[in-house]
């Protein structure tokens, strides 16, 4: 390495917990999200459209984001250099630029002054109180057996499942869970369907799937919300336990998904929540056959993100399968998961042609 070259190491450990402030000096256009990460639904700075832009909950520690139609992108780095086209190296020195960093020691480092704003985010919220919040959501919530949990129950069954689920610890039932838009109002209460994101046997928040009493998806902007996560806590590398993995695990995106995975196999299945946090997940010691249930989508981003946690496997010497559903996607589909699969060829369909 030049000695005159910045390292990325340092640039990044250095943005961790500032991205915030690097996004709004080089990515301006895109304000309106950094004012409330994971929340505030924009147009795609790149090709347009209505709300299908937003970053992540953790964007001050990760600086990512996504795009529904561009995909993922994991940090701030990714970001940044699909938003102006650059090179890896021409990312860094910016980054780097803004940071005050310089491979010069003798020159002045700039003070980079953060907005007002900033301070309101996840890495300032009084955790205490999104601690205590999830304590208290988990601790009002039901056994997905309790007579009360019948629009779980339901809604599993209208999108094909089996109503009747193994009693998992990590999945529960909200008689009245509060809904709050972008805006932090309250829109209503609705009946939901809880489960645990953990990481490392640690909580780190909860998945909320917001209902109505008879089992529909509740009529709400954003029917599926995670919950805050304190700023000690990272969502990346995280999933949803649904049993305890031996030797093989499989891993889905959503929890539906995964659902349908256990119904036709009787595999213990993950969810992982979405394509961003698969390609991140921390497989958990003691597995020594990882298979992933991809999604074919559009993007590809359920195909890249499967191939990325393929690859980290495959370092770590666990054997791996990626699972896709075949054939092409309708005209008027954005995607095919495999509860689709399930619903439309049965289990049979579960018999399967490897992708790796």
């Amino acid at each position: 390495m030049n000695a005159s070259a910045i390292e990325s190491d340092v640039v990044r450990n250095a943005a961790r917990g500032s991205w915030l402030s690097v996004l709004d000096d080089l990515a301006p256009e895109i304000d309106k999200a950094i004012e409330k990460p994971g929340q505030r639904h924009i147009a795609c700075p790149v090709h347009g459209g209505k709300d299908g832009f937003r970053l992540f909950r953790d964007a001050n520690l990760s600086g990512g984001g996504c795009c529904n139609t561009c995909g993922p992108k994991p940090d701030g780095f990714s970001l940044l250099m699909w938003l102006r086209g650059w090179t890896f190296p021409e990312a860094l020195s910016a980054i780097a630029g803004v940071l005050g960093l310089s491979s010069d020691s003798h020159q002045p480092q700039r003070i980079v002054h953060r907005k007002a704003h900033f301070d309101q985010c996840k890495s300032s919220i009084n955790d205490d109180k999104i601690r205590a919040l999830l304590r208290t959501v988990w601790q009002e919530s039901k056994s997905i057996h309790h007579p009360d949990a019948e629009p779980v129950r339901l809604y599993l069954q209208s999108r094909g499942l089996d109503g009747w689920l193994p009693n998992w610890p990590s999945l529960r039932f909200h008689p009245k869970m509060q809904y709050r838009n972008e805006d932090n109002q309250v829109i209503g209460y609705f009946p939901a369907m809880l489960a645990l994101v953990e990481k490392d046997n640690r909580a780190i928040t909860i998945h909320r799937s917001f209902l109505t009493g008879d089992g529909r998806k509740a009529p709400v902007e954003s029917p599926k919300k995670l919950m805050p996560v304190p700023a000690d806590r990272l969502i990346v590398g995280s999933g949803i336990r649904l049993g305890n993995p031996g030797r093989v695990l499989s891993v889905t995106e959503g929890i539906e998904t995964a659902l349908s995975v256990i119904e036709a196999t009787g595999m213990v299945t993950w969810p992982l929540i979405s394509s961003t946090l698969m390609s991140h997940f921390i497989i958990p010691q003691g597995v020594e056959k990882l298979i992933i249930w991809s999604d074919l989508d559009r993007t590809h981003a359920g195909t890249f993100a499967a191939q990325k946690l393929a690859e980290r496997a495959k370092t770590q010497g666990i054997q791996v399968e990626i699972r896709e559903p075949s054939g092409s996607l309708p005209i008027d589909a954005k995607s095919i998961d495999w509860l689709d699969v399930l619903n439309q060829s049965g289990p049979n369909a579960f018999v399967f042609r490897s992708l790796s």
